[in-house]
């Protein structure tokens, strides 16, 4: 039929939407017979695809060795390449074709011909798991120590897609167990990552250090203890992993498991000796951390292995101050059982009850008074927790601590009352809490400032009216005339603390090649993808 169309004018060299011409589309289908009558009648033999693909290329993916071996007597180049710079044995070597990649390399093809993304023919053949391919090209002068644009050797690939059996060929024959991609990952950190632990034993068995550190700081167990990987940091400690060792922010692997809530790791670390009180930084250690992102059982864990309750932070957090402002009732009443102190404050003079009440957390606010958390207790620049739930409009937090006790009345440094801090941020429900329980409506601050004068100066006219409507005098005067010009502003309260401890998120690189090569030209029905 072909020499039939042919005989009768058809176009040899026609293509279609994506750029196939017959030859491509014989190649593909391993039509031995077809390819040589269309070379024979000088078909386009160098045409490409949109994608950059030669009827090399096609021949290859398809394992249709003869046609590759016509193509190649018809002298095409065996090191042609697509647009991502990927050649025939890229092909050969991701589909494991090894008669192919054999034929290839005997025409001379460039085992260390690199695509776009700087992966050669190993890399692939690594990532793959065809340790028969890695093993032809290492033969034919391959490096497996040459790196992709992310630093990555073959090793790394194998490491990263669990290729067990090409790791055990590649450090046997000379590949740098100890190279690190561009963010210092060895191949120890990839496979620890994986809780790939046939391959971290080999990895180990060969030397690799189990305390090598990514640019983060983070080393192998620190990434087994985030995934959770029990058996693998058994076999790091095993082979002298260091328990103490912390990333840039100060975090051990005990840490970590406390974070992501790995129980079973922080058993083992612990097992292992590992500090439970260890503070990094900024002072936090693992019960901070396991009070802050709700790891309930982690953190019993460490209290009944000796952590302290009363740990603070370098800014004098404790971990129920952490369980109080995030609302985790469970750990917030596990600590106190261990005896955390409910009226321990921070630098800045906060309990734990100035910020559940700040946040609103009415059931933390009982919890913590029913545990003597002074309900009155001021910070350093006089704030309550009734003036930070004046601030939020926390009408239901401030029902229970004045139920509990708070004075209504109390004042900053300044002189700030409650009800000064709800008329200045224009809380309405909290304003008419307070006056229903009797707030003083004319109470002044150092400046002589009252309630009205801040409801007046934040423009609060609906504030304005229930205070008047409440005897609020609307001829108080301030202490002198310029500070009738001046923006008063009451205390507040916005301590941050940083709990991140992100690994740069390479580290977390999907498990698949993806740089970029596909040999899909879906609608001439060719789907099978490379890298």
């Amino acid at each position: 039929m072909v020499k039939l169309l042919l005989d009768r004018g058809a176009k040899i060299d026609a293509k279609t939407r994506d750029g196939l011409t017959p030859l491509h589309c014989g190649a593909r289908s391993g039509h031995e017979q077809v390819v040589e009558m269309l070379l024979d009648r000088a078909a386009p033999i160098l045409s490409k695809t949109k994608n950059g693909l030669s009827p090399l290329h096609m021949a290859t993916q398809g394992d249709h060795l003869n046609c590759v071996q016509l193509l190649l007597q018809h002298n095409v180049p065996v090191d042609d390449v697509t647009n991502d710079y990927l050649t025939a044995l890229h092909v050969a070597a991701h589909c494991g074709h090894y008669k192919v990649a054999k034929v290839l390399l005997d025409k001379k093809a460039n085992p260390n011909a690199k695509a776009l993304s700087g992966l050669t023919p190993i890399h692939v053949a690594a990532f793959m798991g065809h340790v028969n391919i890695v093993s032809q090209l290492m033969h034919h002068g391959a490096s497996p120590n040459t790196t992709n644009v992310r630093g990555e050797t073959a090793l790394h690939m194998a490491a990263r897609s669990g290729q067990a059996e090409v790791v055990r060929y590649l450090v046997q024959d000379g590949a740098q167990v100890e190279a690190k991609a561009k963010d210092d990952q060895t191949p120890l950190h990839i496979s620890a990552r994986l809780g790939k632990a046939d391959i971290v034993q080999q990895l180990l068995q060969q030397g690799a250090s189990p305390n090598a550190a990514t640019t983060s700081g983070y080393t192998p167990l620190h990434l087994s203890a985030r995934e959770g990987h029990e058996d693998v940091a058994a076999f790091l400690l095993d082979h002298g992993a260091s328990l103490s060792i912390t990333t840039k922010k100060g975090f051990t692997p005990l840490h970590v498991a406390a974070k992501y809530g790995k129980l079973e790791v922080a058993n083992l670390l612990l097992q292992k000796s590992a500090s439970p009180d260890a503070a990094g930084k900024s002072g936090l250690t693992p019960l901070h951390v396991a009070a802050h992102y709700d790891n309930q059982k982690v953190a019993l864990l460490l209290l009944d292995q000796g952590a302290s309750p009363h740990a603070a932070a370098k800014n004098g957090y404790t971990p129920l101050h952490i369980a109080a402002k995030k609302n985790q009732m469970d750990i917030a009443t596990s600590l106190l059982e261990y005896g955390a102190d409910a009226n321990a404050v921070t630098r800045q003079g906060i309990a734990s009850v100035h910020l559940a009440a700040q946040e609103g957390h009415v059931d933390m606010v009982s919890l913590l008074l029913s545990r003597n958390a002074n309900v009155n207790l001021s910070n350093k620049s006089g704030l309550t927790p009734l003036h930070l739930a004046a601030q939020e409009d926390r009408v239901n937090v401030a029902e229970v601590l004045v139920n509990q006790g708070a004075h209504v009345d109390a004042q900053t440094k300044m002189g700030y009352t409650p009800l000064h801090v709800g008329c200045h941020y224009g809380n309405i429900k909290i304003v008419n809490f307070l006056l229903q329980h009797s707030a003083k409506v004319n109470a002044k601050t150092k400046n002589g400032y009252t309630p009205l004068h801040q409801a007046a100066q934040q423009g609060h006219t609906h504030i304005i009216n229930v205070l008047l409507q409440n005897n609020a005098s609307p001829n108080e005067l301030t202490v002198t005339i310029t500070e009738k010009h001046k923006m008063n502003v009451p205390e507040t309260m916005n301590e941050v603390l940083d709990m991140s401890d992100d690994e740069v998120r390479k580290a977390n690189a999907p498990e698949k090649l993806s740089d970029g090569e596909y040999i899909s030209d879906v609608e001439e029905g060719i789907y099978p993808s490379i890298l």
